[in-house]
C-alpha cells in the first residue's frame, strides 16, 4: 500500500514540475520568439518603405535633371520597380 502511495506521490510531483516548466519557461520562450518575429517583420517593412521612398525621390529629382525620350522610359522602369517593392509589403501584413 505504501509503495502505491509513494508512486502516486512521485507521479504528482513529476506532473507538477512539468506544469511549472510549461507555464514559466516554455511560455516565456515562446513569447520571446514571437517578439523577435514581429520585430524582424517591422524592420523589413521599414527598410522596404525607406527604399521605396528613396526610389520615388530619385525619380522626381531625375526628371528635373534630365530630359528626353530615354528619361521617360527610365522613369517608367523606376516606377515599376517601386510598385514591385510595394507588392513585397503585402505578405508582411498577414
Amino acid at each position: 500500500m505504501l509503495d502505491g502511495l509513494e508512486e502516486d506521490l512521485l507521479e504528482i510531483c513529476k506532473n507538477l514540475e512539468k506544469s511549472l516548466i510549461q507555464n514559466f519557461i516554455a511560455s516565456h520562450s515562446y513569447a520571446t520568439s514571437e517578439n523577435r518575429k514581429q520585430m524582424l517583420k517591422m524592420m523589413k517593412k521599414e527598410r522596404i518603405e525607406a527604399i521605396k521612398s528613396t526610389c520615388e525621390r530619385y525619380v522626381e529629382e531625375f526628371s528635373i535633371a534630365a530630359k528626353g525620350k530615354w528619361v521617360t522610359q527610365a522613369k517608367q522602369l523606376f516606377k515599376e520597380t517601386t510598385s514591385r517593392l510595394a507588392n513585397c509589403l503585402v505578405p508582411l501584413e498577414k
